[in-house]
C-alpha cells in the first residue's frame, strides 16, 4: 500500500478534470499496476492476512528433531553418518529476527531467523535459520515481525571443510526461498530457557533459531575477539569442557562498542537473543535493548 500511495498520485495528478466515471477507472487501473504482486513491483508485501494465517505447509518442530547421528567418540569427525539435505515446505513462519551486521567485514550476513509462528506455546525446535534465502518476488522487502513461507531444503551443515565440528554435531540450516504470507507486527516474545540448557549440544540444540531469555546472567571471563567476532563466554557451572561454554556474541549488532561492559564477574537480571552454533553455542542479542541489568 506504501507503494500504491505513490504510483496513484501520479495517476490523480491527471484527473483534475476528470468526469467521475473516468476517475474510478483510473483508481482501478492504478491499483491493478501498482499493486507491487507482479515482477515488477516494488516488493511491498500486502498487508491484508492470506485466508490460513498458517497455511498449508509443514509445521517446523516436525521436521527438525533430534540429532541421532552425533557421536562423542568422535572429537575429530571422521565418520559421521550425517543425515542426508531434504526438500521441505514450511509455512507461517515468524521472522524474529534480520542478521545485516557483518561483523567480519568478509560477508557475514544475510541469514534469517524465523520461528513457528502457529507454535503455541512454543516449544522445542521451533526455531531456524534460513540461509541466504531467496525471495519470490526477487525484490521482497521483509521485517521483523513478517510471517513467511520458505520453500527449499533442509540441510545439517556439518562445519566448513577445513575442520568440521566436533562429535559429529551439525547447525541444522534451510536454504530456499521466503514468501510473504502476512504482516503481523512486533517480534514475537522471547521464551525464557534455563541458562543450564545451553550447557550441553543436546539440550541447546533445541533452541537453536529462537529467541530466548536467560536469567541472572554473570559473565565468567573476559570478552574475546577474533576476525571481527567478539564474545564474552557465560558462566553456567563445571563439569563442561571448554568448548560448550556459551557466550554472548555480536553475530546481529555492534556489541562491542554499542553493548554494554561485558567484563569478568558482570551480571545482569536477563540476556535475550537468538541461539545461533559454530563450534559452540552463542546467544545473539539484537541490541542493547536486549540486556536487562
Amino acid at each position: 500500500m506504501r507503494f500504491f500511495r505513490d504510483c496513484f498520485a501520479t495517476f490523480a495528478s491527471t484527473c483534475v478534470a476528470a468526469r467521475p466515471f473516468v476517475f474510478a477507472l483510473l483508481v482501478a487501473l492504478a491499483t491493478s499496476a501498482c499493486s507491487g504482486t507482479g515482477d515488477g513491483g516494488t516488493g511491498d508485501p500486502p498487508s491484508k492476512p492470506a485466508a490460513d494465517p498458517c497455511g498449508g505447509g509443514d509445521r517446523l518442530p516436525d521436521v527438525v528433531g533430534e540429532p541421532t547421528w552425533v557421536d562423542p567418540t568422535q572429537a575429530m569427525s571422521k565418520s559421521c553418518s550425517y543425515p542426508p539435505d531434504r526438500p521441505v515446505n514450511l509455512s507461517g513462519l515468524r521472522i524474529v529476527a534480520i542478521d545485516r551486521y557483518d561483523e567480519t567485514g568478509n560477508g557475514a550476513s544475510g541469514n534469517y531467523y524465523v520461528q513457528d509462528g502457529c507454535a503455541d506455546p512454543i516449544g522445542p525446535y521451533a526455531g531456524m535459520t534460513v540461509y541466504a534465502p531467496s525471495f519470490s518476488p526477487p525484490d521482497l522487502r521483509l521485517a521483523v515481525g513478517d510471517v513467511v513461507d520458505v520453500l527449499g531444503n533442509l540441510m545439517e551443515f556439518a562445519g566448513p571443510t577445513s575442520g568440521p565440528f566436533p562429535q559429529c554435531r551439525t547447525l541444522p540450516e534451510i536454504g530456499g526461498t521466503m514468501t510473504f504470507r502476512f504482516e503481523l507486527g512486533s517480534a514475537l516474545p522471547a521464551k525464557t530457557i534455563p541458562t543450564t540448557d545451553l550447557k550441553t549440544y543436546e539440550g541447546a540444540r533445541q533452541y537453536l533459531g529462537m529467541l530466548v531469555r536467560i536469567e541472572n546472567v554473570a559473565i565468567a571471563d573476559k570478552a574475546y575477539e577474533s576476525s571481527g567476532r567478539y564474545s564474552a563466554p557465560i558462566d553456567v557451572g563445571g563439569g563442561i569442557s571448554q568448548i560448550d561454554v556459551p557466550s554472548i556474541s555480536n553475530e546481529l549488532f555492534d556489541l562491542k562498542n554499542e553493548g554494554p561492559l561485558l567484563a569478568e564477574g558482570v551480571k545482569f537480571k536477563s540476556v535475550t537473543g537468538v541461539v545461533t552454533y559454530f563450534y559452540g553455542f552463542k546467544l545473539a542479542p539484537r541490541s542493547a535493548a536486549d540486556f536487562e541489568l
